[in-house]
């Protein structure tokens, strides 16, 4: 099934609004990102997640030396995470922050497939097109050499395909001085990053490692 861009766009416009009732509190308090993790909840549910794997935000999950808050997962009652996708958004110093936040995201799901290697882990990272703080000088930041990052921590199909892969990750350029904010449907041009399929290709991921819990 095709992502549900209504709602996405419903979110995204939500995330505007929030971020620019307040930056500071939208982004420390989590009020901002969190539209996105809800977003999230309601694609996975679509797909047929329920019960006791209902997906959940903000759940705090051991990995492979601490407990981490993870904002998005797919929890089974005894064998743990079975799906999880991270959210990140950066919505000013683009380019200054960008190596820094890529490498917590390698960090991140190095970390939860050192404890869980069968988990299904996805990454949806929103880029705005420039700053969108009120009076933010006019940034250049490289989306192409961000793509090519990403894609060389994407595509992990086996258990044994390294760590500090992602089986999935959707890369969304958004321009929220529209309005209501559109996202660049063209973007990026490595169609396996783009948010179309990303939420039935993580499904289908945990189908193929999770067959025994899956309901005649």
């Amino acid at each position: 099934m095709a992502y549900n861009k209504e709602l996405l766009d419903l979110t995204l416009n939500e995330m505007k609004q929030v971020f620019l009732a307040d930056p500071n509190t939208a982004v420390r308090g989590q009020n901002f990102i969190k539209k996105i993790h809800e977003y999230c909840i309601q694609e996975l549910i679509a797909r047929g997640f329920s019960g006791d794997l209902t997906p959940k935000g903000e759940i705090k999950v051991l990995t492979s030396h601490k407990f981490k808050d993870v904002d998005v997962a797919v929890v089974h009652p005894t064998s743990g995470p079975l799906l999880v996708i991270g959210v990140r958004s950066q919505m000013s110093s683009l380019g200054k922050n960008f190596l820094n936040y890529y490498e917590m995201e390698v960090g991140d799901v190095s970390a939860i497939h050192e404890r869980y290697p069968l988990c299904v882990v996805g990454l949806l990272y929103v880029h705005p097109t420039e700053s969108i703080l009120p009076g933010a000088a006019r940034e250049t930041f490289n989306f192409d050499r961000a793509e090519k990052m990403f894609k060389l921590i994407s595509g992990r199909v086996k258990a044994s395909d390294p760590h500090s892969h992602y089986e999935e990750i959707a890369y969304l350029r958004v321009n929220f001085h529209n309005e209501p904010p559109t996202s660049d449907d063209a973007f990026p041009t490595d169609k396996d990053l783009r948010i179309d399929d990303f939420f039935d290709k993580l499904y289908q991921r945990y189908v193929e490692r999770n067959f025994p819990l899956l309901k005649d």
